[in-house]
């Protein structure tokens, strides 16, 4: 099964890398669904250059079993959190690099591309493709820094520093092997205000097996979890 996600994932990149009209140029692609295929849903932004650095970022979640607080306690894996992506581009309008761009036109291309949109009522979802990589996620941070300007004071340069977080589609789960599965025990530390059925929803995604779980954990009550306490939630026959 594995195999087979992993074989369609390829072919679905090279079909994604035929999009790109620039090749070779960083390009992102604004998409109305990121699954099962994604759609174009408008023209994509492409970079003026590549970026000089490209950082994915990998978030693990782990739960301590012993006290908290305490010197050296081990830790249980949890799960896999969302990736985060971040680089800086370039824009240029001095024309110095043999290609010149009129810099708050290019941002405010950059925005439309990438910022919220107005008919979908949220953030677009976005492809990053440079080379072979590729990104699948939304915008979470633009930060513009200009550096250069005319007398005018109107911009002749600007580094824009972007952040992304993934959006996980269902190819990528299995790919990642979704440790978190439900099939699997997971145990949890209970912090304050934490609910069960909260918990249970974001495990099983179905808040109503806080009564399993309740009675796997002989709790009397699952309205005030004793703080500090470990619960197991075990896998639960659907």
């Amino acid at each position: 099964m594995i195999a087979q996600v992993a074989n369609a994932a390829g072919g679905a990149l090279g079909d994604l890398i035929n999009l790109v009209p620039t090749p070779g140029k960083l390009t992102i692609i604004p998409v109305s669904e990121l699954e099962p295929v994604p759609i174009p849903s408008g023209p994509p932004y492409i970079a003026m250059f590549n970026p000089e650095n490209w950082q994915v970022q990998h978030n693990l979640e782990y739960t301590p079993k012993g006290k908290t607080g305490a010197d050296g306690e081990e830790s249980s894996f949890d799960k896999i959190n969302a990736s985060t992506l971040s680089f800086d581009l370039l824009v240029d309008g001095t024309g110095a690099s043999g290609e010149k761009r009129e810099v708050l036109a290019d941002i405010l291309h950059m925005k439309t591309v990438l910022l919220f949109n107005g008919i979908l009522h949220k953030p677009n979802n976005l492809l990053v493709i440079w080379g072979t990589q590729l990104f699948k996620g939304i915008l979470t941070s633009m930060t513009v820094k200009h550096s250069l300007f005319r007398p005018d004071g109107t911009p002749l340069r600007a580094t824009v520093t972007l952040n992304f977080t993934e959006q996980k589609t269902a190819q990528g789960i299995i790919l990642g092997m979704n440790i978190a599965s439900a099939d699997l025990t997971h145990r949890r530390l209970v912090k304050s205000n934490d609910r069960l059925d909260l918990i249970c929803s974001s495990i099983y995604g179905d808040s109503r097996h806080y009564l399993n779980v309740a009675r796997a954990n002989q709790l009397t009550t699952f309205r005030k979890l004793p703080v500090g306490t470990e619960l197991v939630y075990p896998p639960i026959e659907k």
